[in-house]
């Protein structure tokens, strides 16, 4: 289904209603965090055999479904290797992704499944992290299929701490809001324009719960109309937690 919105123009700078909803939504949503800026994420001691499980749903009326393993199956000097492996109806695949340290990738997805090369490593996390940490990143990616071009721009920042129930037992998360603009706009489409939401708990050194959505207009035929199209709507949650042998 499209939906029909105004745009409004600033300069160079292209604003969205619908950006503008969930911006203020964003907002609301972490009143209730704690905020104390003496809690900290620390930079995980990862060990190989660490494994993490999830249970993913990507999609609307009809969700893909699949279970996700994330696996740490070498560390040396080069940094860390994780196998990524997905299973469910009709997907069955596998990637790797590269860790030069703890929260920086130079190998690895940005949205779905695609795998990119980053010339300059990718800062996922930024340990330690904290309540209103926030960063960004002008990324110099290289991506096979080319779909989602090559210098995309990362904003993250750190709300806030919160409890979040999980089959692991409940943890302490920390809240985290990451926009991502790629740069793949044309004559015919606007820029498709990432909006994540995740839940860091250092008690497994990784995310627990993520709400990942993606969108993109296309260009109508009137001034100030288009269309917007949903890239990507997918739901993580953490299933299980195994600490590789010391």
């Amino acid at each position: 289904m499209y939906r029909r919105l105004k745009i409004f123009r600033d300069g160079t700078k292209t604003f969205l209603a619908a950006s503008a909803l969930l911006a203020l939504a964003g907002c609301a949503a972490v009143a209730g965090l704690d905020g104390d800026t003496s809690k900290q994420a620390e930079a995980p001691d990862y060990r190989v055999g660490d494994r993490w499980e999830y249970h993913v749903k990507e999609g609307y009326r009809l969700p893909a479904v699949w279970d996700e393993t994330w696996e740490i199956v070498q560390i040396g000097a080069e940094g860390i290797t994780v196998q990524v492996t997905r299973k469910g109806e009709n997907i069955d695949d596998t990637r790797t992704e590269r860790w030069p340290q703890p929260g920086l990738v130079s190998q690895g997805a940005l949205m779905n499944i695609e795998t990119r090369q980053f010339n300059t490593p990718y800062q996922r996390y930024r340990f330690p992290m904290r309540a209103g940490d926030f960063w960004s990143q002008r990324l110099d990616t290289v991506d096979a299929k080319e779909r989602y071009g090559q210098t995309p721009n990362l904003i993250t920042r750190a709300w806030g701490w919160g409890k979040i129930k999980t089959p692991v037992g409940e943890v302490d998360a920390l809240k985290l809001s990451q926009n991502i603009t790629f740069d793949d706009d044309d004559p015919w489409r606007w820029a498709t324009q990432g909006h994540y939401e995740l839940w860091y708990a250092p008690a497994v050194n990784n995310i627990v719960y993520a709400e990942r959505r993606a969108r993109y207009s296309q260009k109508g035929e009137q001034r100030g109309e288009q269309f917007e199209i949903s890239a990507q709507f997918e739901i993580i949650e953490l299933r299980s937690y195994t600490r590789g042998k010391p």
